[in-house]
């Protein structure tokens, strides 16, 4: 059976086995890296013929998490905006002001970019 443990730039792949006692022992046999979710070469060379299925389906749900999180994040901007716009307005810091609206103007300028580009493309 394997195992996924999330870590902050990648997910830590092990294989839980019995050892001699009958207790469960943890191999590591790789990584799978979070922003490629794809197998190292060490995992992929690691993974036995009959976890392959395992392996491919686990970063499948990896890969449609990611997605989710996405929309989720985009479906709320509204909210959030609202939230950071009330933030900016009665309690922030000049720094963070500073900080947020090079935020805010940095993600006008690359919807813009991208908006452009498909506009472009679709002529």
């Amino acid at each position: 059976m394997l195992l996924f443990i999330d870590q902050p730039k990648h997910i830590r792949v092990l294989r839980s086995i019995p050892d001699s006692s009958g207790a469960m022992k943890r191999e590591r046999l790789g990584l799978i890296a979070k922003g490629t979710l794809e197998p190292t070469p060490e995992l992929e060379a690691a993974v036995q013929p009959e976890e392959k299925e395992e392996l491919a389906k686990a970063i499948e749900m990896f890969r449609n998490a990611q997605g989710i999180q996405k929309r989720a994040a985009a479906l709320g901007f509204p909210e959030t905006m609202r939230i950071v716009v009330d933030y900016v307005q009665s309690e922030a810091s000049e720094s963070e002001k500073k900080i947020i609206i090079a935020a805010l103007m940095e993600g006008v300028r690359l919807i813009r970019k991208a908006a452009k580009q498909e506009a472009e493309q679709g002529i």
